[in-house]
């Protein structure tokens, strides 16, 4: 299939315990980050939640995690990543939705890396200001089958999978890294404070 059509699978199913309330319901711009994101995708939207539904969504298809209980974004990943090599995509598009990144950005810059052996069979991810952003990705569908036999064996750790399989990056512009991610209430403030200034210019 075309990469315009290959899904985007958003993120908001976590604790958010340092945040101290929900990140997907984040205010920005008199909506919350969930329906930001969701309102902004380009293609078919599919969310995991652990469960949770959101109102005022366009059309999207929520998925269950593979483990119960929360067990992190590879149980998150996995059922959505099995689902796209059912219906023949190359792979899915990973966004996080504690970023006030769109997703249609981060796929654009992602384009940087497409030709990479990453992008065909593995994980192709944002980065910048020295860390790497796995779940503001893109992710091979190839990797069901082995994503699967490695979540089964117990193991829950983003990084440490990423050690095993075909990685590449996508250098991010500076003025971009404010927004990538935010756990506390401060990074919030500062990405909101930083996407305000960009969309004023």
């Amino acid at each position: 299939m075309e990469i315009a059509t290959e899904p985007l699978l958003i993120l908001c199913g976590g604790f958010s315990r340092r945040m101290g309330r929900p990140k997907p319901l984040l205010p920005f711009r008199g909506a919350s980050l969930i329906e930001r994101l969701a309102a902004a995708a380009s293609r078919p939207l599919w969310i995991a939640s652990a469960g949770q539904r959101f109102p005022n969504l366009p059309p999207a298809l929520y998925l269950p995690d593979a483990l119960p209980e929360r067990q992190g974004a590879l149980s998150a990943i996995l059922p959505a990543l099995e689902l796209a090599a059912e219906q023949g995509h190359a792979g899915i598009y990973v966004l996080s939705c504690d970023t006030l990144l769109l997703p249609e950005q981060v796929a654009g810059c992602l384009q940087q890396v497409r030709n990479s052996a990453a992008w065909q069979q593995g994980v192709a991810a944002l980065s910048g200001g020295g860390r790497d952003y796995p779940l503001l990705a893109h992710w091979s569908a190839a990797l069901a089958a082995p994503l699967r036999q490695y979540v089964e064996s117990g193991q829950r750790r983003v990084t440490a999978w990423l050690q095993t399989v075909p990685f590449a990056v996508a250098p991010l512009p500076d003025a971009w890294l404010p927004l990538c991610n935010f756990n506390t209430p401060p990074e919030f403030e500062r990405a909101v404070e930083q996407a305000e200034r960009l969309l004023a210019g």
